[in-house]
C-alpha cells in the first residue's frame, strides 16, 4: 500500500477503489468479501456499465484479457489485466510488495453466467516490479491446466500515444452496483465514456466511465483503437453512495514507458 503521505493524495474527496474481501477460499468457490474500502472510484450520475458477455466483436476479445485479483495478503480485491502470455498489470495500491503479492490469483472467466465451480484461477504472486509513483505493478503468472492465462485468453497492448480529450473510451472491470443491491457479485462490466480531460494532471487523464471499489487496476481502453490508453486508479468527488465527478487513469505513455523498464 502507499505511504500515508502519499495515499492521502489518492483519497482526498474519493471513495473506493479496492474492495475488501477474506482470504481465498479453496479454488473456484465464491470469497464472502465486502465489497467497499477506502479507497478511490465512482460511478458519475446514474450507473452506465454492461455485462462483459453481452459486449461482441473487438470489444469483447479485448475484454477476455480481463480479471478478477484476489490478494489475500491484504485481504484485498482489485481488478487485473494482461499485457503478455503471463504478466498481468494492476494498481500500485493493490499490491505494493512481494509480501502483499504472496498468494494473489486471477480468474478471467469471473463472469455472469459462470458459476463458482467453472471458474478458472491462475496464481499470480511473483511480483515483477511496482512503481509508486505511477500507482502500478506487474505480476507474473503461472500455467493452469498446461496453460498461461495469455494462451487462453489473449492480452492487451498499450497505445504510443495518449488519448485525446473528449475521445470515445471504455474501462472493462470487475465490480456490481453493492450500494444497490447489497451482496452482489463483482462480475466483469464494461463501462462506456469519454475522455473528460486528456491532461488532467502530469500522470493522469479524466473521464466519465462507471467504476466503484474493486474497480482498481482496470484498463481503460480506446474505443476506435481498443489499445489500452489508461490504467484506472482513481475516482473524483465520491461521496457515501459512491455517486462523484469523474475517474482518473495513468496515461498510455506513461504505462508503457513503465512496461518497458521491464521488456514489454
Amino acid at each position: 500500500m502507499f505511504p500515508k503521505s502519499v495515499r492521502a493524495l489518492f483519497l482526498v474527496g474519493a471513495l473506493s477503489a479496492c474492495g475488501t474481501e477474506a482470504p481465498p477460499d479453496v479454488p473456484n468457490a465464491d470469497g464472502q468479501e465486502p465489497l467497499q474500502s477506502q479507497e478511490s472510484n465512482v460511478i458519475v450520475g446514474s450507473v452506465n456499465w454492461v455485462s462483459a458477455t453481452t459486449l461482441s466483436g473487438t470489444q469483447r476479445t479485448r475484454s477476455l484479457a480481463v480479471g478478477y485479483l484476489s490478494i489475500p495478503a491484504v485481504s484485498s480485491r482489485c481488478t487485473a489485466w494482461l499485457v503478455s502470455r503471463d504478466v498481468i498489470i494492476t494498481n500500485n495500491h493493490c499490491v505494493g510488495s512481494s509480501s502483499e503479492a504472496s498468494g494473489a490469483r486471477v480468474s478471467f472467466n469471473y463472469e455472469d453466467g459462470v458459476s463458482s465451480t467453472a471458474r478458472v484461477w491462475y496464481n499470480c504472486g511473483t511480483m515483477i516490479r511496482t512503481w509508486a509513483g505511477d500507482d502500478m505493478t506487474a505480476l507474473r503468472c503461472t500455467a493452469t491446466n498446461g496453460q498461461l492465462p495469455g494462451d487462453v485468453y489473449g492480452w492487451l497492448t498499450v497505445a504510443s500515444a495518449n488519448a485525446a480529450t473528449n475521445a470515445s473510451i471504455y474501462v472493462v472491470h470487475q465490480n456490481c452496483d453493492y450500494y444497490t443491491t447489497s451482496g452482489c457479485t463483482p462480475t466483469k462490466k464494461s463501462s462506456p465514456g469519454v475522455v473528460r480531460n486528456a491532461n488532467y494532471s502530469t500522470t493522469d487523464l479524466s473521464y466519465d466511465a462507471d467504476t466503484l471499489g474493486g474497480s482498481s487496476g482496470s484498463p481503460v481502453l480506446s474505443s476506435s483503437s481498443h489499445q489500452v490508453v489508461g490504467l484506472h486508479h482513481i475516482g473524483l468527488g465520491g461521496n457515501s453512495q459512491g455517486r462523484g465527478t469523474a475517474n482518473t487513469g495513468v496515461k498510455a505513455t506513461r504505462v508503457k514507458a513503465r512496461l518497458a523498464e521491464i521488456g514489454l
